[in-house]
């Protein structure tokens, strides 16, 4: 960090690290006064709770499929809020994109956070991609399909998926018009959803799977998914305790 000290380092960190950063400092004059073995056994004891509060924690904690599955508009209505509610940048939208996918039979690749390239989300079929799918979660307008529909071509993938999610929305959105322009110009299938039950249903389209099996699984998969693109240890937690009353 190019600072000796942490009370100077931490105008350079990160406002949403700083709380934690804040908290070790308290800490460092009772580590000052620590023995050898004093301090080894502390480290022990902070990584073991540590450990106990990991995104993985909350993953492990969702059921693997759930017994009674719930029904899909009640998993929709449950989605739609906690999608909604916090899209922490775009990931839990990115998250549940993948995790429909997934749970349908693809291979959904999920991106590093804050990843500056188009396609959000390339999908896999035995090895291949065929689908390239933007996530947006703000409001979104016909250009960025017009946009998504030239860099899907580009790597020749021939379908495009653009996913709006709340809180998100189209606007002044001709969805036909954008169908037309990325076929005529760019030789790609364009599909767009609005909302989580249309993207579960497009997601649920091409496969054969049991409408009851996604609905049972996907709860754990969107769980991996969130986990995966490093969301809040708060986010893997809740949606734990939400898919838990399925159970």
């Amino acid at each position: 960090m190019g600072s000796t000290r942490w009370d100077i380092a931490l105008d350079r960190i990160r406002a949403d690290h700083k709380p934690f950063f804040q908290l070790i400092i308290t800490w460092l004059a009772d580590v000052n006064r620590m023995t050898g073995d004093e301090a080894t056994r502390a480290l022990a004891a902070y990584i073991r709770v540590r450990r106990g509060v990991a995104p993985g924690v909350g993953v492990e904690r969702t059921p693997a499929t759930l017994a009674d599955a719930p029904t899909l508009s009640s998993l929709v209505d449950v989605l739609n809020g906690f999608v909604g509610a916090d899209t922490e940048g775009g990931a839990r939208g990115m998250a549940l994109v993948a995790a429909a996918y997934r749970m349908a039979g693809f291979d959904a690749i999920l991106p590093s956070r804050n990843d500056p390239r188009r396609i959000d989300i390339t999908i896999k079929s035995g090895g291949v991609a065929v689908i390239g799918a933007e996530v947006k979660q703000v409001v979104t307008t016909e250009a960025t399909a017009d946009t998504l529909a030239r860099d899907v071509a580009d790597p020749h993938i021939r379908r495009a998926l653009l996913s709006v999610l709340r809180p998100g929305s189209l606007l002044d959105f001709d969805r036909s018009a954008a169908i037309r322009r990325a076929e005529k110009e760019h030789g790609v299938v364009l599909r767009v959803t609005s909302g989580t039950r249309e993207l579960l249903r497009e997601a649920l389209s091409p496969r054969a799977i049991e409408v009851d099996r996604f609905c049972a699984g996907l709860p754990r998969v969107f769980a991996e998914a969130l986990g995966e693109i490093r969301v809040a240890n708060e986010t893997t937690e809740t949606w734990a305790a939400i898919a838990t009353r399925w159970e």
